[in-house]
């Protein structure tokens, strides 16, 4: 590149910046696709190493936006290149310049540091792990959000001895009432948890300790207020951490668990770690009895399938809940089909009876176990026959109870599960449906995964039928506007 180019370049980035293409600035996006994406392109690091030795702002923060764009995609083995990439890190950690730039109407301003750490966060750790180490390490006595970033997200995230004695002593640079600190504190802890054992359990604890009762403090000056929700928020992921790192913790959690009134989806990790505990059964069997909210009662059979063997109606429990509070949920979905509590009998009962919460259900079922369509051959025969059934003309919808919502279902489930040996059937619900939207759905079956048999009998249909013609045409043009996709 030469000189003169260059210049031109560096002149247009000088104009504006935006750390992303498709800014609110018409002008800035130009820049951002002309001047800055091709160097980019062109794995140009040299010349973003070199906007970012600069003394301005906003070269700087294009600079490293280049250089974290190329590595986030690229290996570096060049040592050369490596040193380059520490320094320039260690430099950003320490740059307390600010930029402006615009955050949809918003204009931000914000020290250079804050904007590019997660940034940095996304780049390969065991490339960025020791000048970040280094860094932080050299910090004693502060504590800021982009230290937290670099311990929650890199630091802890790699396997290495020395973190842990780091996190615990960052612990004490955290100011009383810095909840937001002490969050990312206690996800490094818990990230530090899944790469390497923690050592030194007991002051880990200690911390968590203290940050509850910190607060809990804090919870009863606040009074009903979207503070105190979010502090309410903190604890229960506090009472999660501590259970996944294996701590003593087991008599406040479960104090905890016992005035739990409202929705916790870490509650099944928790009872997986108290699960020897007897009172573990009988606050789960005392919340599930009061509480009338269906997103709690899905947590609470969720963490029952855990300690199934304690309770001996288990399955009865868990099937009545579902059927009272009509719930639909893929994670819960998923753990009923481990231990084998629904059968082909409750699809097929849920098929004829067709109210909309269970056709979600065997939809959401059928996605998440798409072989049970094939296995099941009642449940199959009856799937294909709602495909088959249409209304005489001469009689009333009301003889033919949820049919449209069956249909409805039978073929938005052709389309999840691409089921092409079904296809077929497809072509007579457009041919005999008057619903639009139906006839659509039969219709986008046949285009995205009709056989060739089957798009020639559509194809001589539609010679035949002008209505029909005309409504394929007017649909064919919405599906080229949606490069094919069918939003339904």
């Amino acid at each position: 590149m030469s000189m003169s180019t260059k210049e031109k370049i560096i002149n247009q980035l000088r104009k504006g910046y935006s750390p992303i293409e498709a800014g609110p600035k018409e002008n800035i996006n130009k820049i951002y696709k002309n001047f800055f994406k091709p160097r980019v392109d062109k794995k140009d690091l040299d010349f973003f190493f070199e906007l970012f030795d600069t003394n301005e702002s906003i070269l700087r923060a294009w600079g490293f936006l280049g250089i974290q764009n190329i590595l986030k995609d690229s290996i570096v083995y060049d040592d050369e290149k490596k040193m380059k990439v520490k320094n320039a890190i260690i430099d950003l950690l320490n740059d307390r310049s600010e930029i402006d730039y615009f955050g949809g109407s918003t204009e931000i301003h914000t020290p250079l540091r804050e904007h590019h750490v997660r940034r940095l966060c996304e780049l390969d750790p065991t490339l960025i792990f020791e000048p970040v180490y280094e860094y932080v390490q050299s910090t004693k006595g502060k504590m800021d959000v982009v230290i937290g970033d670099l311990l929650e997200r890199v630091l802890a995230k790699v396997p290495n001895s020395r973190v842990e004695s780091l996190l615990l002593e960052q612990t004490k640079n955290i100011d009383r009432k810095d909840f937001a600190l002490k969050s990312t504190i206690i996800n490094a802890f818990e990230n530090l948890g899944e790469t390497q054992p923690i050592k030194n359990k007991e002051a880990v604890l200690t911390i968590i300790k203290t940050y509850l009762k910190d607060i809990e403090e804090e919870i009863l000056q606040e009074g009903n207020s979207e503070e105190k929700r979010k502090l309410e928020k903190l604890r229960e992921n506090f009472f999660k951490v501590a259970a996944v790192l294996d701590l003593n913790l087991e008599k406040e959690t479960l104090e905890f668990l016992d005035t739990l009134t409202h929705p916790y989806a870490d509650l099944p990790i928790i009872v997986t770690k108290y699960k020897n505990n007897d009172k573990i059964k009988s606050i789960l069997l005392n919340k599930l009895s009061n509480t009338k909210n269906p997103n709690f009662v899905k947590d609470i059979l969720l963490s029952i399938l855990v300690i199934k063997e304690k309770i001996e109606n288990w399955k009865d429990l868990v099937i009545d809940s579902i059927n009272k509070y009509q719930i639909i949920d893929g994670d819960l979905i998923v753990e009923m089909e481990k231990v084998d509590i629904y059968n082909e009998d409750m699809l097929i009962e849920f098929l004829n009876k067709g109210d909309k919460w269970q056709l979600e259900f065997i939809r959401e079922f059928l996605v998440n176990n798409p072989e049970k369509l094939d296995n099941w051959s009642k449940f199959r025969n009856e799937f294909i026959s709602v495909l088959k059934t249409f209304k005489d003309p001469e009689e009333s919808w009301s003889i033919y109870p949820n049919l449209k919502e069956k249909k409805e279902l039978a073929l938005k489930v052709l389309i999840d599960l691409e089921k092409r040996d079904l296809i077929e059937y497809s072509l007579e619900n457009f041919k005999n449906l008057e619903d639009d939207k139906l006839r659509k759905l039969a219709l986008f079956t046949i285009i995205k995964f009709g056989k060739d048999d089957v798009l020639l009998q559509l194809k001589k249909y539609l010679e035949t039928d002008k209505e029909s013609s005309d409504f394929f045409k007017k649909f064919w043009r919405s599906l080229e506007i949606r490069d094919m996709q069918f939003y339904y």
